[in-house]
C-alpha cells in the first residue's frame, strides 16, 4: 500500500488528515513514486491545490528534479548504465591534464587562494600562483592516475598516511558541490 493510499485509509477511518501532517518525503512519495497529482493530494486533506503546489515547489519537489535526482544519484537503470559509459570515457590517460586542471580550478584555485591572489596587498604574486597551480596539477594527476590504472594499494597507502602524518586533526569534510546542481539545473532550462 503505497502513502496516498495510506492517508485516504486513515481519513475513511474518520481521522481527520492535517497538512502539517504531510511531511516532505511524504508528499515526494506520492507525487514522484505513486504519480498522485496536486489535485488529488488537495483533496485528500481538503485544502486548495494551489497549497499542495505551493508546498511541493518550496521543496524542489518537481519532475524535472526527479528526473535529474535519478540521473546525478544514478537511481535507475538507464542512469547506471549512462553512468559507466560516461567513467569508462572519463577515466582513461589522455584525460588527466583535462582532469587535473579542472579539479585544481575547482578546489583550489577559484576559492580563498584567487582572493587572496587577486588582493589589492598582492598577498600571492603571479610566479607563486603559477607554482601553486603546477603543484596542485600534477598532484591531481597522479591521484587520477592511480585510479584510473586501479592501483588502489598505492592510492589506498597515500591516502591513509598522508591523513595519519599531515590532516588527521583537521575538520571533518562537508562536501561542496561549488553549485554544480544548480549550473545543470540552469542548463537544462535552456
Amino acid at each position: 500500500m503505497g502513502i496516498f493510499k495510506e492517508f485516504e485509509a486513515k481519513k475513511a477511518a474518520g481521522e481527520e488528515l492535517s497538512l502539517d501532517d504531510l511531511t516532505q518525503e511524504d508528499l515526494k512519495t506520492m507525487f514522484i513514486d505513486e504519480q498522485i497529482p496536486d489535485y488529488m493530494i488537495s483533496q485528500l486533506f481538503d485544502v486548495k491545490e494551489s497549497k499542495i503546489t505551493y508546498r511541493r515547489r518550496k521543496y524542489g519537489i518537481t519532475i524535472r528534479n526527479s528526473i535529474l535526482d535519478d540521473y546525478l544519484l544514478v537511481k535507475t537503470e538507464h542512469a547506471k548504465e549512462m553512468n559507466d559509459r560516461v567513467k569508462a570515457e572519463l577515466l582513461v590517460e589522455e584525460n588527466l591534464t583535462m582532469i587535473a586542471k579542472a579539479l585544481t580550478h575547482f578546489a583550489f584555485r577559484n576559492g580563498p587562494v584567487e582572493d587572496m591572489h587577486a588582493n589589492p596587498n598582492n598577498q600571492l604574486s603571479e610566479t607563486d600562483m603559477e607554482t601553486l597551480n603546477k603543484f596542485m596539477v600534477n598532484r591531481i594527476a597522479y591521484i587520477f592516475k592511480l585510479i584510473i590504472e586501479e592501483r588502489w594499494i598505492e592510492l589506498d597507502f597515500l591516502i591513509r598516511n598522508t591523513d595519519r602524518w599531515y590532516g588527521h586533526g583537521w575538520d571533518n569534510a562537508i562536501p561542496d558541490d561549488g553549485d554544480t546542481r544548480k549550473i545543470i539545473e540552469s542548463m537544462l532550462k535552456k
